[in-house]
This record gives C-alpha cells, structure tokens and sequence, in this order.
C-alpha cells in the first residue's frame, strides 16, 4: 500500500507542478477535470439519491460555471459576483417543484446537492483565482497542507499514542501537534524565502492557523465518510481514494485563507 501510495502521489506531482507553473488554459482545463470529477463522486455518496438526468446536467453546468465565474483577480480572491450565485441557486433549488410528489429530487436533495455543488466551485473558483493574482500564494496554501497532512501522517505512526476523535481513531494527539508544528515552521520559510511581506510572528500566527485548519478539514470530510460508512471517495488513484480524497484539506484551507490573506 505504501509503495503505491508514493508511485500516485509522485505521478500526481509531475502532472501537477507543471500545470501550476504553466497556469493558464492547462490549469483552468484541469481544474475543470478536477470538478467533473469530484462532483462524480459526490454523486456516488450512498446518503444521496439517483437524480434525474436533467437534474445532474444542471448540477454539473452549475458546478461549471461557478468554477469559471473568473474575474480579473485583485489580491486572490474576487471571483463571484452575486449573479453567478444567485443563478447557482435558483438552478439548483427550483426544480425540485417540478419533481414534487415523485420522490426524485426533493426539497431536501435539492439543498444537500446545492450545498455539495457550490462549495466544491466556489473553492475551485478561488483556488484559480489565488493562482491567476499570486503563484507564490498558492504553493503556500499548497505546501501548508502538505507539511501538515505528511507529518501528522508520519509522526503519528512513528510515536502516537493518544487517540483524539473517533471520526478518525487512527490519528493522534501527537501526530496533529507534530503536523500543526512542523506546517507552520516550514511553509513560514517557505514565506520568509519567496515572499516575505509580513514579520516572523505575524506569518507564524496566520500559518500555524492555516495548519490547524488543515486538520479539521480533514476531520470534516473523515466525517463525511463516516456517516457514508465509505473508506474513500472512490478508488481512481490508488493508495489515495478519490478527488476529494486528494482535495479535501486544501478546499478548507483555502476558505481559511481567504478569511486571514490580508495580514501577510
């Protein structure tokens, strides 16, 4: 298991990083892939139901357009004006009159779907947005999340010993201090080297909760999974599930961000 988690997670790297570096059409195009994709498997989550097809085309040409609603990016995060969240929200919520009575696509499908459909592109929106303004601040969100994820991971398996939740039994007291510590130290040089706009302490304060986020987002989709009774999103890169397997702490992180981007 091991071996191949580190085979996907290298293949992933070299798509990946010159996707980033060259931006532009290449990224939008992927991270378009990445939302198709990741809206297959929301649909696939055993708590939702068989939608009608018009439903899911609708759901996935809103997911789309939220993804792409780009404007001209001014410090990272602009993007959606009210007209693309409005019309997300008319689109997704209405049709559920036109299915009342049929158990199709109910009032209550047509919120959790909604809810399921803009998150994943309000992220993505200002995922490429954050790219399109700044390069350097999106590795940072990018290696937060990595430092994080890997040395919670690692440390956790080397010396944990005290459980901390039962979303995630696995997981350790000492593999999140180990992850929140080593985030912060390393992606605040990250910052110091290449960007380097803000003082020690402040960048340490903002990148330290940044990691800390990055371990309740990744509660936050284990419990999601929980409540599916699924291992993973779905099986396409082996050894590390689906999309939203691979995504799921770097979407809240990025809400983080957003919220603290203004002190460093």
């Amino acid at each position: 298991m091991m071996k191949k988690r580190v085979i996907s997670a290298l293949i992933m790297c070299i798509i990946f990083i010159p996707l980033v570096i060259v931006g532009g059409i290449p990224f939008r195009i992927a991270v378009g892939l990445i939302a198709i994709l990741g809206y297959k498997e929301v649909l696939e989550l055993k708590g939702l139901r068989k939608y009608p097809i018009p439903v899911i085309l609708l759901g996935l040409g809103t997911l789309l357009m939220l993804v792409y609603s780009n404007r001209e990016a001014t410090y990272g995060t602009i993007g959606l004006d009210y007209k693309y969240l409005v019309g997300a929200f008319l689109a997704m919520l209405l049709p559920s009159v036109f299915y009342f009575g049929t158990d199709k696509y109910s009032t209550k499908d047509a919120f959790k779907l909604t809810s399921f459909t803009m998150f994943l592109g309000i992220v993505l929106n200002l995922i490429s947005n954050i790219l399109i303004y700044d390069k350097r601040y999106f590795f940072l969100i990018l290696l937060v999340t990595i430092f994080t994820d890997t040395f919670a991971y690692f440390i956790g398996v080397m010396i944990g010993k005290h459980k901390v939740t039962k979303i995630s039994p696995k997981k350790s007291l000492e593999g999140y201090i180990g992850g929140v510590i080593m985030g912060t130290m390393l992606s605040s040089i990250y910052y110091m080297t290449f960007i380097g706009e803000a003082s020690w302490f402040v960048v340490a304060i903002v990148l330290a909760a940044l990691s800390i986020t990055c371990e309740i987002g990744d509660l936050f989709f284990s419990a999601i999974k929980r409540e599916e009774d699924i291992k993973d999103f779905s099986n396409l890169i082996p050894g590390h599930g689906g999309i939203l397997d691979r995504i799921d702490s770097l979407t809240i992180v990025t809400l983080a961000y957003v919220l603290l981007q203004g002190l460093i």
